[in-house]
């Protein structure tokens, strides 16, 4: 007769499975497969896991499994006999013994242990430099209050280069007062140049003077809120040597031909119109303020201004802005 192995190995081979296909069927390893087959049922771990891998065996291949099972515990009787009484025997003592730990246990306890260790050593190395440390630093502290500071103190305190760096301060402030002299002094001159005060004013024609008036003059136009028409002459000749419409936002720059020394600039809506000559701004519509045309006459000098006409000029510029806000308020559409 066929032994519990033969039987289930030759129903294995006729239903075309190999050991591999077993295993990935019944989740049984390989080897405890193999030990069936061959009758070596000493190398599972106990007859309970013996007769559930019988079990799951048979059914994979198609084998009835009862008949397998009823076989092998007939063949192992002796054996079972055997291990009543030590089964007795253990319920009756007080504690119970412990179960023989699978492989994946013993593994898992392993690597514990060993994660234990790797994070006590790291600690233990930091505790003995800090305590390496520390026993340096009161070694040190005791040497020195034994023998005395390692450095002594100099009787005598000297500070060197205080003559030198005083010295050196001193021509740094000299140097600074003297650039600050010849700053102002160049502001002074720039206040000097393109002076322009007002002579007389009718409303609809206005007259400045020019002082320290520089060649060539450069004329700055720039519209408001609406169009304006502007012509530049020379003044008694009647003939307009420049003219435009200067739209509102837009800014005209205009260079005045050498040899002129005076001119006349006519606009077509006075409150749409800001002017500026060689940078300066000319207040024309401030205090006699016109919508329609208006004649601003410069009367041009290049002779050196007075501290007078510094003074004057510097009050122009003062109210400047305050004239632009205004005329950007009050201003209206007066385009002739």
């Amino acid at each position: 007769m066929d032994t519990i192995g033969e039987q289930l190995k030759q129903a294995r081979l006729q239903q075309g499975l190999t050991i591999d296909d077993l295993q990935r069927i019944t989740k049984i390893q390989r080897r405890y497969l193999s030990a069936i087959e061959e009758n070596d049922f000493d190398a599972i771990p106990s007859d309970y896991y013996t007769r559930t891998f019988i079990r799951q065996f048979a059914t994979a291949v198609g084998v009835n499994p009862t008949p397998l099972v009823k076989r092998f515990d007939n063949t192992h009787k002796s054996n079972r006999q055997v291990e009543q009484p030590v089964v007795t025997q253990v319920t009756q003592v007080s504690e119970p013994l412990p179960l023989r730990a699978s492989r994946k246990e013993k593994y898992a306890q392993q690597n514990k242990q060993e994660a234990k260790k790797g994070v006590y050593i790291p600690v233990i190395i930091l505790v003995i430099i800090v305590a390496i440390i520390v026993g340096t630093i009161i070694y040190a502290i005791r040497l020195d209050t034994a023998q005395g500071p390692l450095v002594p103190k100099p009787d005598k305190t000297t500070i060197m280069g205080s003559d030198q760096s005083s010295t050196k301060e001193k021509e740094s402030s000299t140097k600074e007062k003297k650039e600050e002299t010849k700053e102002d002094e160049k502001k002074k001159e720039d206040k000097k140049e393109n002076i322009f005060t007002l002579e007389s004013d009718y409303g609809d024609v206005i007259t400045y003077k020019g002082v320290g008036v520089t060649q060539p003059v450069t004329v700055e136009v720039s519209g408001l809120e609406g169009p304006s028409w502007i012509g530049v002459q020379e003044s008694g000749s009647g003939n307009l040597f420049y003219q435009e419409t200067v739209q509102a936002g837009e800014s005209l720059t205009i260079d005045i031909p050498e040899g002129i020394q005076n001119m006349d600039i006519i606009v077509g809506a006075a409150n749409n119109i800001t002017l500026k000559v060689n940078g300066k701004a000319i207040n024309f519509n401030e205090e006699n303020p016109v919508t329609g045309t208006k004649s601003i006459t410069l009367l041009l000098s290049s002779e050196a201004a007075s501290d007078t006409d510094v003074n004057e000029d510097t009050q122009i510029s003062e109210n400047s802005s305050e004239d632009e806000t205004n005329t950007s308020t009050t201003n209206q559409n007066g385009f002739e």
